[in-house]
């Protein structure tokens, strides 16, 4: 579960635990009608943590389904009533408990989340950017060959339709609760989406059925002027979206290494983690002709900021897991990339295979730190 409602489920459901034990205590009689509520309150705290979360939950043990499924005992006059947050027992023991509803935190990571997922989509499955340079590129380059084909020439290459994304990001902007800083920029992308996605699906039906043979390209010239600015649009939608979820995902982190000890293991794992990404920011930014000075700064805290962490790990007792030193490893990599990519945009040369590198490296830094966070406890921000 989301780190941030973990307090206050755990409250809940201790309270009514408690309440339970203090029914039984007072009331020996009350067993039968306590040991229903409970079996009760488990299934519905379990519905409601799998449906808000996603996450796994136990079922009840044998006995307590073995109660559910039998016919509930006769309610106890003496029973008191049961109160937890967001929760009341039943007053009859044939009653439903009401499943805990998410709090307005809760709503908000699991919001924050799913939009994350769409993000992770279109990474994978939409480098709109690459896709309209190649698009342009290919096509200009058949026009320039000077075959039969000529001026009639434009092709569809390789941007598919964004279905899934749409329908993924419209469950996500409809789940409950809000997140100013992301709802207006996924609402932004929708549209942009909505626009261009039938423009795309008539085109490769175009080029899939080979109509471009019947009308001699003629539709594929009138949707070249209509394709190219709504792709152009869909891309600045989706950067947008991108760098609002990585804005938040950053003052998250910053707030949480706020509440950890200056020398805990696990403030320095932040420390350098959003380090790095402020330099990927900075490494988004890069042009041909840029200044690589604020790049390079960047760098320069990652590797202040990855040296402290690797001190951090060299003074654990017992060592730190391989997984945690094997991610300074790599950050130091990263680093050493990104460096190159520096130099040779300095020296007006191609810095297209360090910057793959750097790609490259930070995504296997990613995993990296998830997996240091999974396998060593004091390295988890708590």
């Amino acid at each position: 579960m989301p780190e941030a409602v973990r307090p206050n489920i755990r409250q809940g459901i201790g309270t009514l635990r408690e309440s339970f034990r203090d029914a039984v205590s007072r009331t020996a009689s009350a067993r039968p009608t306590v040991a229903q509520q409970c079996a009760q309150a488990h299934e519905a705290v379990r519905k409601s943590m799998v449906d808000a979360f996603r996450c796994d939950f136990p079922a009840p043990p044998p006995a307590s389904q073995a109660l559910l499924q039998a016919v509930p005992p006769a309610p106890v006059t003496q029973a008191p009533a049961m109160q937890a947050p967001a929760m009341q027992a039943p007053a009859r023991a044939d009653a439903r408990v009401a499943p805990f509803p998410p709090s307005r935190e809760a709503q908000e990571v699991a919001k924050a989340n799913a939009y994350t997922e769409v993000q992770n989509h279109l990474v994978r499955s939409h480098p709109l950017e690459r896709q309209l340079a190649e698009y342009r590129r290919d096509n200009e380059r058949v026009l320039k060959l000077g075959t039969k084909l000529g001026a009639n020439a434009w092709y569809h290459f390789g941007i598919v339709d964004f279905d899934g994304v749409i329908d993924e990001l419209e469950k996500a902007a409809a789940l409950p609760g809000t997140i100013p800083e992301i709802d207006p920029q996924a609402t932004r992308l929708l549209a942009a989406l909505r626009e261009l996605n039938p423009t795309l699906k008539a085109l490769t039906r175009y080029q899939t059925m080979r109509e471009f043979k019947e009308d001699g390209y003629k539709f594929a010239r009138e949707q070249h002027t209509i394709l190219v600015p709504r792709v152009e649009a869909a891309a600045k939608a989706m950067d947008a979206f991108g760098t609002a979820l990585f804005e938040r995902e950053l003052a998250r982190d910053e707030r949480r290494m706020a509440r950890l000890p200056e020398d805990a293991p696990a403030r320095r794992l932040l420390a350098t983690s959003l380090a790095l990404r402020r330099a990927v920011q900075r490494f988004e930014a890069l042009g041909p002709k840029a200044d690589t000075a604020p790049f390079l700064a960047a760098l320069g805290d990652v590797s202040t900021a990855n040296r402290q962490l690797g001190a951090t790990f060299d003074g654990m007792n017992p060592k730190a897991s391989t997984s945690c030193t094997g991610y300074a490893d790599t950050v130091a990599s990263v680093i050493g990339h990104g460096r190159d990519v520096a130099r040779d945009i300095k020296a007006k040369g191609d810095p297209s295979q360090p910057a793959r590198l750097f790609n490259d490296t930070y995504n296997r830094s990613v995993r990296d730190l998830e997996s240091c966070q999974r396998y060593e406890s004091r390295a988890r921000p708590s």
